[in-house]
């Protein structure tokens, strides 16, 4: 049995943790937040143990680890749980620098320990099957990715996450799963160009608009339109094939997809089914620490995630594009 502490007792770490309890071979049995009565309503739900420090909890008979806290903490928090041999699920983003992504990759390593960070869109039902039907190879080479998701003010309605001290601004706390995703299809990036702006009285630090272009290694191009700005919310996917496109509307789909000269293909989300995505990552992290079973994404997703979204920060601040290195 996996003994599982978890980090941050919010609504994301409740949901994994929700779904790490009830696996057949995992428990949560310690739990830890600054939030007193977080952390209490957590440790009643499990009826495990509630920590009065981050510490003690990293150093008690415990096997792994959550972590499910503001961003600008992932680093520090991993990083020690790993040095007290813990294995861990980090949720997305995996830090707001690269040079701490490498940071907590090394401490992992070093330790001997599974470190998984939690970019569930590839699990989600839409795009997972868009995954499939580009992977199939009937619509030939992918060589465009375009994505567009727009959110209102309120699209960051918690505190911490409009800040830019914790939250790193919407391409690290939104939109690194997208530019993750987009990697996922396209391949490693070559080059970054961005521009943001912040054009409303959306309640946030950083920007409420972005527009990320980027060239891959492939030769391939990606466009990413996101931000809190919109009165009409929208997600829409398009991937450009060598034999045809496939399209998506996001969470809710439909997905499309058509090779040239052929009438397109209509797939409604609800005619997918699989796994809850959240329970398939966390039960896919937990089967990699107990059978050495692979895992549908890592550490170094995790960091080349961050490394667009810090290339695209970048890129914008100089209005220069940016060149990547791994």
């Amino acid at each position: 049995m996996l003994r599982v502490g978890l980090i941050g007792c919010g609504g994301m770490g409740m949901n994994l943790a929700r779904h790490c309890h009830s696996l057949d071979d995992s428990r949560i049995t310690a739990v830890y937040d600054i939030d007193e009565g977080a952390k209490q309503r957590a440790a009643q739900e499990f009826e495990a143990r509630a920590y009065s420090s981050l510490r003690r909890l990293i150093n008690s008979d415990i096997d792994a680890v959550i972590v499910a806290t503001p961003n600008d903490s992932h680093a520090p928090i991993t990083i020690a749980a790993a040095r007290a041999g813990k294995h861990v699920f980090c949720e997305k983003p995996m830090a707001l620098k690269v040079s701490h992504c490498r940071a907590m990759i090394n401490a992992a390593q070093e330790a001997g320990v599974k470190l998984m960070v939690g970019h569930v869109l590839r699990l989600i039902p839409v795009f997972w099957k868009t995954k499939q039907i580009i992977d199939s190879g009937i619509l030939g080479e992918p060589f465009a990715i375009s994505v567009t998701r727009l959110g209102g003010p309120d699209s960051l309605a918690h505190g911490w996450r409009r800040t830019l001290k914790h939250s790193g601004g919407y391409l690290y706390e939104i939109n690194v799963h997208e530019l993750d995703y987009m990697r996922y299809v396209m391949g490693e990036a070559d080059t970054v160009f961005a521009s943001t702006g912040h054009f409303t009285d959306s309640p946030v630090e950083f920007e409420d608009v972005a527009f990320v272009q980027i060239r891959y290694k492939n030769s391939g191009i990606g466009t990413l339109h996101c931000g809190g700005s919109s009165s009409i919310k929208k997600y829409e996917m398009t991937i450009q094939c060598k034999q045809g496109t496939v399209a998506n509307g996001g969470f809710g789909g439909p997905i499309q997809y058509a090779r040239f000269g052929e009438e397109p293909v209509v797939i409604q989300a609800s005619e997918i089914h699989k796994e809850d995505p959240y329970r398939e990552e966390i039960r896919s992290w937990v089967d990699a620490i107990l059978s050495d079973a692979p895992m549908p994404f890592d550490g170094y997703d995790g960091l080349a995630a961050v490394q667009l979204a810090e290339a695209a920060y970048k890129s914008a601040r100089s209005n220069r594009p940016v060149s990547l290195t791994r």
